[in-house]
């Protein structure tokens, strides 16, 4: 079982994510169907989340682009986990997971810090 502290700090990061950010959605795909022809069910789970801009000494041209995000989700009300192969969805704007990190310390989600790209 995680320690105490960290459920306290996935409480207080969700709790900063509320505060300061606002609902988005993570949209999953599921394929069904035959493989020559699939059938493709998106599904929109809701979210907390907060949109920032890369610090410029992150942004490398390569791996992080200047209109690349960086996106905290809370965990909290979030019913899967992330997958690269989701999108983001938060003001109007629909973002691709480049890279997504678990930030995950004995065993408990505290929150995901996701590279996202319009």
């Amino acid at each position: 079982m995680p320690d105490a502290l960290y459920a306290r700090l996935q409480a207080t990061a969700d709790r900063l994510i509320k505060k300061f950010g606002q609902q988005g959605t993570v949209t999953r795909v599921a394929q069904s169907g035959p493989a020559y022809d699939p059938v493709l069910t998106p599904t929109d789970y809701p979210c907390q989340l907060v949109v920032m801009e890369y610090e410029d000494r992150a942004v490398d041209g390569t791996l992080i682009l200047r209109t690349d995000k960086l996106i905290y989700i809370a965990t909290h009300g979030l019913s899967i986990t992330l997958d690269r192969a989701d999108t983001i969805n938060a003001g109007g704007q629909t973002f691709a997971i480049e890279n997504v990190k678990q930030i995950n310390p004995a065993g408990l989600v505290v929150y995901y810090e996701v590279q996202g790209r319009a």
